[in-house]
């Protein structure tokens, strides 16, 4: 039995297979696969070999089952692994076309309003096609290796700590209605409903830091065009979900009707949802999947709003921007396969 956006065989967590019959050779072949021929797979074959890649993977690398994702479209049953408690979904490989091809780009009435507004008042000289083009990256074929990402990505540096620390203690007597407080970014708290405490500090990382510490796991972070890939699915429209974005509405508002931008994608990631967290990658001092929330504190429009959030967002002055202290920013974990 099936469950839409649970673990498949009723929950049932797989056991590994001890004695694999697959050749790494084998798998290799099968999972070079382009996306659309792994849709084309029967729930069976994709847990088969999905247990025999597990097989040869390190034990502590757990496959946990097929998962149903939508995302304003059709389905894609996706292999969940488990890593170290995080939860990890397979990207399959093959070639993909990532990019965006601006002059295709059908925008709504209201897209065009706000653009024209917003242009007028900072002066852009140029239309709303061109522009998009400008922020994007160019319409290219990229062969991708498959690989398991990490679903929902994680602060750098974030470490938890004692809620009776002293300096935990002092935030708690000095806001004792908040639900969550932050002391300059370094340090805080969160309040649970049934008043707990989970206490937390950041620590300094730089980029090469994290780098050696993800290698020492044998995992790493995604490269430019890999995140692209991931962030779209396969998906060739300006937003992972289509080319449409609310006019009413920020990403960041969390009272708005608009939910599509905090659903999973069709790998099952959690990314590209606020503009304000963008993700770092193997480029040092660039991130992807968000511009710091600059067009939104500047009051840009919802259109500008909205745009930090496409697939294939590139506007330089906006995205590298990273100090060699790179601790609070998000951070996706890869994890290469043999």
């Amino acid at each position: 039995m099936v469950r839409r956006y649970g673990i498949n065989t009723q929950g049932r967590e797989f056991s590994r297979a001890t004695h694999p019959t697959l050749t790494l050779l084998e798998l290799r072949n099968f999972w070079l696969m382009e996306l659309q021929e792994w849709q084309k797979l029967s729930e069976e074959q994709k847990n088969r070999y999905s247990q025999e890649l597990a097989a040869h993977l390190p034990q502590s690398v757990i496959f946990k089952g097929l998962r149903f994702y939508p995302d304003g479209g059709p389905e894609l049953s996706i292999a969940i692994f488990e890593y170290g408690g995080a939860l990890f979904s397979l990207m399959p490989g093959g070639e993909v076309q990532i990019g965006y091809e601006a002059y295709n780009f059908r925008p709504t009435d209201e897209q065009i309003e706000s653009f024209q507004d917003t242009a007028q008042v900072y002066e852009i000289d140029r239309d709303i096609y061109s522009y998009v083009q400008s922020v994007t990256t160019p319409p290219r074929k990229v062969t991708f290796s498959p690989m398991l990402v990490e679903i929902k990505p994680t602060k750098i540096g974030l470490e938890a700590i004692s809620s009776e620390s002293l300096k935990i203690q002092n935030l708690l007597k000095e806001f004792p209605d908040r639900q969550r407080m932050i002391c300059n970014d370094r340090y805080g708290f969160d309040r649970a409903e049934d008043g707990s405490i989970e206490a937390w500090q950041i620590t300094s990382k730089t980029h090469e830091e994290l780098a050696t510490e993800l290698a020492t796991e044998g995992l790493r972070l995604l490269t430019f065009d890999e995140w692209e890939y991931a962030c779209g699915a396969g998906s060739t429209t300006l937003f992972r979900w289509g080319d449409l974005n609310p006019s009413d509405c920020y990403p960041t508002d969390k009272a708005a009707d608009w939910k599509l931008h905090l659903q999973p994608n069709l790998f099952g990631l959690h990314i590209a949802q606020n503009p304000y967290d963008g993700e770092v990658i193997s480029d040092k001092h660039t991130v992807r999947g968000g511009d710091g929330g600059c067009s939104i504190c500047g009051g840009l429009g919802s259109f500008f709003g909205w745009l930090p959030l496409a697939t294939a967002y590139w506007e330089p002055d906006a995205l590298e921007w990273l100090d060699e202290d790179i601790s609070g920013n998000l951070m996706r974990r890869i994890i290469p396969l043999p």
